[in-house]
């Protein structure tokens, strides 16, 4: 996983998307700053980026995969309803090796929605995200840790003002 410091990516994509599913890696949680002799398992998959998810999820798959062993359970609201489902201590490596590590992860079970995670707000809560879609393209940037407020209201005052002078009249007021 990358160290630690400011770490950003953004993945590009022809049109407007209705999802935006990325590469991810998902590793059995360990110390970032005291790392095992040897690398731990990953396994490679989408995830997809949810903004309504509190928390991070991995495919019964990926737990098995990894073997990764419970360290809890949590009730979990879903578009099936609630149910209660193991957790397990995992660290995520997002595209161009950008790591959150100590996700606390619910499992979901295997299916054919083609994808093996869900990054929920825990992981997106760690830095900044932007969705634009500008000739064509969505752009989806993601930066952490955060560094500057990001406010589209002040950037368009400064277009809608800029040029005019102190004493002219409002552009607005027309």
């Amino acid at each position: 996983m990358a160290q630690q410091g400011f770490q950003a990516f953004t993945v590009k994509a022809h049109g407007r998307v209705d999802r935006l599913i990325t590469d991810v890696a998902v590793l059995p949680a360990v110390d970032p700053n005291s790392p095992p002799s040897s690398s731990p398992t990953r396994a490679a998959t989408k995830a997809l980026w949810d903004t309504g998810a509190t928390r991070s999820v991995v495919s019964t798959e990926l737990v098995q995969a990894l073997g990764l062993t419970p360290v809890g359970v949590a009730r979990v609201n879903h578009a099936g309803g609630i149910s209660t489902t193991s957790t397990y201590m995992v660290n995520f490596e997002l595209p161009h090796r950008v790591g959150v590590a100590g996700i606390l992860a619910t499992e979901f079970p295997a299916g054919t929605n083609g994808f093996g995670a869900i990054v929920g707000m825990d992981v997106i809560c760690h830095g900044d995200l932007a969705i634009t879609n500008v000739g064509g393209q969505t752009w989806f940037s993601f930066r952490t840790p955060s560094c500057e407020a990001i406010d589209y209201v002040v950037q368009a005052n400064r277009l809608a003002f800029a040029g005019v002078g102190r004493n002219d009249p409002c552009p607005w007021a027309a």
